[in-house]
């Protein structure tokens, strides 16, 4: 054994440029989400996979325009199989884009930190994956188990036609664990296992006041939509009071994120009628789609009078409305095998900890059934999401080192 860990650490030193480079390529093929369309991305992972010698991924798409790709690798001994995930889309750029210095999609190395949209999330993880099942494959002969590399669609916008089409299409069986590449530091990187991951929960209110001409507002009767939803938030906010079980890994709960997105108005010379703020919920373990909704409702209840008699609706948009938090024992085999991986490459195993946001495991561990570990990447998670998106280089390395033994790791477990 000894001598296979030290065969695949130093392929992988030996390829340190080239996992660079494969980054560099991934967040050079766009994969904003919401826009689904990954092709460019998969494109980019099959001709890697064609250079380091493996076989081509299997394409499994739901739609045409969102492919995920999965490629087993089998050792020559049977033993536990392993699926290491990441997913190709991204966040879209928004409205930080001149907050960028760098081009988001043009790659830039400065210092030992590469620059660019996806790079922490996650697209240096991915990378990191392709070269630990390449390590993975040319010590197959020697070791037990099996490996999938699994990169999945739609990450970012639910997973419907990721993770979840994955998990209700029958293509998990056969899964033991996942290891999911999310970034796992917050202030630095390699700062947590992260066992835990939280839900989601999304949410609308529709406030309907009185669209008229604006001239006339102290005249007739007439409720500015907008004043009426700028009241009721900060009510809301004020009494929203979400039940939940105290967890020894979310000591704080769950986050409440009121206003993520604020829609209204006409433009000038109308009295604005409709408006809308969207909210996210960061759930924890145990928590319930119906215990939260009630509460939601309750807290709108005694918020309604700062309406001024407009009308108030609770909205739930059908692919945001609810994502399962997840959780994996500190026992289990997949959690083992990650810590003697980080120990062997870092010097010492991180503690295990909560991932912040909700991850792929809410559709592979809820309805496929696959305990799933909810983060081990490199990266910081503040830094995804916003403008001057950046990944430590030495970082890629780590990351793939330690893929490739907690897939070696696992395979030994009985």
């Amino acid at each position: 054994m000894t001598a296979i860990v030290a065969n695949i650490l130093s392929f992988l030193a030996s390829k340190e440029r080239d996992i660079l480079a494969l980054t560099e390529a991934l967040i050079a093929a766009p994969s904003p989400n919401p826009g689904g369309n990954e092709l460019v991305a998969a494109a980019v992972i099959q001709s890697a996979l064609g250079q380091l010698g493996l076989p081509k991924a299997e394409v499994l798409a739901g739609d045409p325009n969102r492919p995920n790709l999965m490629l087993r690798l089998d050792a020559a001994q049977p033993g536990p199989h392993l699926a290491i995930c990441g997913h190709l889309d991204t966040k879209p750029v928004g409205d930080a884009a001149s907050d960028w210095r760098t081009d988001p999609f043009t790659p830039t190395v400065e210092g030992d930190r590469l620059f660019g949209l996806g790079a922490t999330d996650m697209k240096g993880a991915v990378a990191a994956m392709l070269f630990a099942a390449a390590a993975y494959a040319a010590v197959a002969n020697q070791a037990a188990g099996s490996l999938t590399l699994l990169l999945t669609a739609d990450e970012e916008y639910g997973s419907l036609h990721g993770a979840a089409y994955l998990a209700r299409s029958g293509a998990l069986a056969g899964i033991d664990a996942i290891v999911l590449g999310e970034p796992c530091g917050l202030t630095r990187e390699w700062e947590a296992i992260r066992t835990v991951s939280r839900g989601f929960c999304g949410f609308e209110v529709h406030v309907e006041g009185t669209q008229t001409h604006s001239s006339i507002s102290d005249a007739l009767p007439s409720i500015n939509g907008i004043e009426a939803m700028a009241r009721i938030l900060v009510a809301l906010r004020r009494e929203l009071r979400p039940r939940f079980p105290i967890h020894p890994l979310c000591p704080t709960g769950p986050t409440i994120n009121l206003g993520v997105k604020v829609l209204g108005g006409v433009t000038y010379g109308v009295l604005p009628g409709h408006a809308e703020f969207w909210s996210d919920i960061r759930t924890t373990p145990g928590m319930t789609f119906e215990a939260l909704r009630h509460d939601l409702e309750a807290a709108l209840a005694r918020a309604a009078p700062e309406a001024g008699g407009a009308k108030v609706k609770l909205v739930f948009p059908p692919n945001l409305a609810w994502v399962d938090a997840t959780e994996i024992s500190a026992d289990h085999p997949v959690t083992r095998a990650v810590q003697a991986a980080a120990a062997r490459v870092l010097g010492a195993a991180p503690p295990l900890a909560l991932f912040h946001g909700a991850t792929d495991a809410w559709a592979f561990q809820g309805i496929g059934g696959v305990p799933t570990l909810a983060a081990f990447g490199p990266g910081q998670l503040p830094l995804a999401h916003g403008p001057n998106e950046w990944v430590s280089i030495p970082s890629l390395l780590q990351a793939s080192q330690m893929y490739a033994l907690t897939a070696l790791n696992f395979g030994q477990e009985q």
